[in-house]
């Protein structure tokens, strides 16, 4: 039985603005069969993609990093998320930009692939749930460690996603919003889908990309902004251990921002409450969110 949604969405399918329910790819396309493709998501505010030419050079990293030449442009791909922005006409949209290798006979070899394909996903965004920013998320220390670089590396943003649903399913079955993925190591990486930082003091810390995560672009934002305020913002490896004993925890991520922690393996974390460095982080990012915004407009 399909799930239906009231949420308003469109698809672009290579230049073909489609409803919903319209969109299909091809059983042969190396996205659908290998997790052969490249994925960004960013929303608007206003209908203003936020960040978008850090995504799409993050797009372009990604397909570098999996050796895939890409057929299409910065340039065409923002004429074409505009052309699918201003279909869907809504202020708040949830993008996914995709990038596939392209159809072609079953086999590893990419070389069998034809053309890339291209598909931008456009829908409503919602506002999420009041309690992740009032009371905060519950998160786990997954059993799945995260991907190695030697693998597949998490800084390529692949259609490869299977190691992040797996400890998701582990997070849901145990009651929580989202899952903690150590490293081999046994370091902290980041959640399935966003960066973690802890605080301790004063300090403000978050893993390097060398412990084997997604370079985020609204983790990099935040520690520039947090630099420029003159806050201790600290790029380091730290512990599952460590993360339980910081005083206070938050994610971030493009269509969240800046979500607290306040409950890990059901123990609260801290006070059990955001804490006031976490509020302070999150005044920060919203006010550099609408002067970025008001300068794209000007």
């Amino acid at each position: 039985m399909t799930k239906s949604t009231s949420e308003k969405s469109l698809v672009n399918s290579n230049g073909k603005i489609v409803k919903r329910e319209d969109a299909t790819v091809s059983i042969f396309d190396r996205g659908f069969l290998f997790g052969d493709s490249i994925y960004e998501v960013t929303h608007t505010y206003d209908q203003v993609p936020f960040h978008l030419e850090e995504h799409l050079d993050r797009l372009e990293n990604s397909a570098r990093g999996i050796g895939m030449d890409l057929e299409f442009s910065k340039d065409f791909l923002k004429k074409e998320i505009d052309k699918t922005c201003q279909a869907l006409g809504l202020p708040r949209q949830y993008l996914r930009i995709i990038i596939t290798r392209g159809e072609g006979e079953i086999g590893l070899d990419p070389a069998l692939s034809q053309s890339q394909n291209f598909f931008i996903i456009a829908k409503e965004l919602p506002e999420y749930p009041k309690r992740w920013y009032e009371k905060g998320l519950s998160v786990i220390i997954a059993q799945v460690i995260r991907n190695p670089k030697k693998s597949i590396d998490p800084n390529v943003k692949s259609g490869n996603y299977l190691n992040n649903v797996m400890a998701m399913q582990q997070a849901k079955e145990m009651g929580a919003d989202d899952a903690v993925m150590l490293n081999h190591k046994g370091q902290v990486t980041e959640c399935t889908t966003s960066n973690i930082w802890i605080i301790q003091g004063q300090k403000i810390m978050t893993p390097p990309l060398q412990a084997g995560l997604l370079g985020g672009i609204t983790r990099k934002a935040l520690l520039a902004l947090g630099k420029k305020h003159g806050l201790d913002m600290i790029e380091s490896n730290f512990t599952a251990d460590s993360l339980k004993q910081a005083d206070e925890a938050f994610i971030t991520s493009s269509t969240k921002e800046i979500v607290p922690i306040t409950k890990i393996d059901g123990k609260n974390l801290g006070s059990g409450n955001p804490g006031e460095v976490t509020k302070k982080l999150t005044k920060l990012y919203q006010d550099y969110v609408r002067e970025t915004i008001s300068s794209y407009k000007s």
